[in-house]
């Protein structure tokens, strides 16, 4: 994608929390620091007591499908990624009235041998699915959280919004007037300026990692009433240099770095909640 700021020497035209980002991760151990926020750690697999691994050989070898599928309804996971299963595990009467995708399923899982069926069950979740509440779980231990009439009432002091999901999507449009169908990662008030943001850790450039710049960036867009919105993006867009020492410049580093909105790493929030104090 064309840039068109010349980031080698054009810095100062840049959002200055960009800027404060992209030394961040080019002049300092980002990428340990930021552990602190992602901790990149591989989930412990799940390990099923003797007696249910038996019965799953037993049915997987016999090719007792309806057996199989049972034993497989009760366990947290599917030995690869099927788009219905949840609908034919949750639903009912689902699997009875659907006797080809039953097929399908059970023509996939015959493919794979007992053992291997086995390991995809007891695998650790991927990394990638474990980063959101990640997000959640640092901001709780670093900033206080307190209940809806509190934060309205307060006006010094930085606090982060304590509410269940449902409660927060209606504050948010209600209290706030912010048109948005999910909950922000964050809902903030520092003294008597509220916050909201998405947070988001984009790994690499390209397929759903694009949609989530895409989508940070439409937030922010949408600015409203005395209202701050904000990016907290982490990750390979704060990079400048590929590894041949050439400017990056595909789409998602080129948006996030050129975005005249307040875009930032994490590791900036508590300093750029400061700033409004």
């Amino acid at each position: 994608m064309k840039r068109i700021i010349n980031i080698e020497k054009e810095f100062d035209r840049l959002n200055p929390w960009v800027a404060k980002s992209l030394n961040l991760f080019n002049k300092t151990p980002y990428l340990d620091n930021v552990s602190d926020i992602y901790p990149f750690e591989i989930s412990k697999k799940n390990v099923f007591e003797d007696s249910i691994r038996r019965k799953i050989i037993s049915a997987h070898s016999r090719r007792d499908t309806n057996k199989l599928i049972e034993l497989l309804k009760e366990l947290p996971k599917f030995p690869y990624e099927e788009p219905i299963w949840y609908i034919l595990k949750k639903v009912k009467g689902c699997l009875e009235k659907n006797p080809l995708q039953l097929l399908r399923i059970a023509n996939i899982l015959y493919e794979m041998t007992s053992e291997e069926t086995l390991i995809r069950l007891e695998s650790a979740p991927k990394l990638n699915t474990q980063t959101g509440p990640m997000f959640g779980r640092w901001l709780r231990n670093n900033f206080d959280f307190i209940p809806k009439n509190d934060f309205l009432a307060s006006n010094k002091g930085i606090y982060i919004l304590e509410s269940s999901e449902e409660e927060c999507k209606i504050f948010v449009r209600e209290e706030l007037g912010q048109d948005l169908q999910k909950r922000p990662d964050l809902v903030a008030k520092v003294n008597n300026q509220y916050i909201i943001g998405e947070a988001k850790w984009i790994g690499q450039p390209g397929g759903n990692q694009g949609k989530q710049v895409e989508e940070v960036i439409v937030f922010c867009s949408n600015q409203r009433a005395n209202v701050r919105r904000i990016g907290i993006v982490d990750g390979f867009p704060w990079a400048l240099y590929n590894e041949e020492g050439n400017l990056i410049s595909n789409k998602e580093t080129v948006r996030v770095q050129e975005s005249p909105y307040d875009l930032l790493s994490a590791l900036l929030l508590k300093e750029y909640m400061e700033s409004f104090v």
